[in-house]
């Protein structure tokens, strides 16, 4: 009988080893990359969030936060890490991750937890946008910088800046699966940013449109970026700058 995956934060600084493996093993986070387990267990210490997917005593993933000040959203939790061994990757876990600092912040009364991620990594985007209900205005060119793990090397680190507003209506209403259904929308191409087409294994760009003023837009991303960027940079360098002039231009517009 397999051992049951259970969740609980991570007090006991013996464990804080395994932080830094899940790092390499899931992003394959070379070690000037890696977020040392000192810094991961002070920011525990000073009122931060770090909680542990367990699978025996070994912890198989983990969600990683602290407390941060920025107007307009006042006191919240800045989740960093949500990282998932690459063999429990896709059971759920991150999500179940995600969805227990979300507990642990409002029983201490935060109302908000925000954090940074890439608009051409689908199953990112998937987990946020349409699981979670987080909701994104801000877009970050080059965030941070230039970063050696297998899932940035090569590439402009581009980033959505989302909030999660943990009990807003929106919120909840995707946590139970109440999503819109944008099947029409995605079917009609005054809808459509970017046209697209696909040659080969990988998705292509054939025209983008900033100038619609739809109530609701949608904009196509590739399934496969991570794969794209290592076997054809010259095109995934494409989608980079011409998401980018979208998302900056469409949140200028108020969307």
């Amino acid at each position: 009988m397999s051992e049951e995956i259970y969740y609980q934060e991570i007090t006991n600084f013996e464990e804080y080893d395994q932080l830094e493996e899940i790092q390499q093993d899931a992003w394959k986070m070379p070690d000037r990359e890696l977020v040392p387990k000192r810094l991961i267990y002070a920011t525990l210490k000073s009122g931060g969030v770090v909680i542990g997917a367990y699978k025996g005593d070994k912890i198989i993933g983990y969600v990683w936060g602290w407390v941060g000040y920025k107007e307009p959203y006042g006191f919240f939790i800045y989740s960093h890490h949500n990282a998932v061994r690459n063999e429990y990757q896709n059971e759920g876990i991150g999500l179940r991750l995600k969805l227990e600092q979300r507990m642990w912040a409002i029983e201490k009364d935060y109302e908000c937890i925000n954090w940074t991620f890439d608009p051409l990594q689908s199953k990112n985007c998937y987990l946020n946008l349409h699981k979670l209900g987080v909701v994104c205005n801000t877009y970050y060119i080059n965030y941070w910088g230039e970063m050696k793990d297998d899932l940035n090397i090569g590439m402009e680190t581009d980033r959505l800046y989302c909030n999660w507003f943990l009990n807003s209506k929106h919120t909840k209403e995707y946590l139970m699966k109440k999503y819109t259904d944008f099947s029409k929308i995605l079917q009609d191409e005054k809808n459509l940013i970017l046209t697209t087409s696909n040659q080969d294994e990988f998705l292509n760009i054939k025209d983008i449109n900033l100038k619609k003023s739809d109530h609701i837009l949608a904009m196509e991303i590739p399934g496969n970026f991570i794969n794209m960027s290592h076997k054809n940079k010259k095109n995934a360098t494409i989608w980079r700058i011409n998401t980018r002039n979208a998302f900056i231009s469409y949140f200028k517009k108020g969307y």
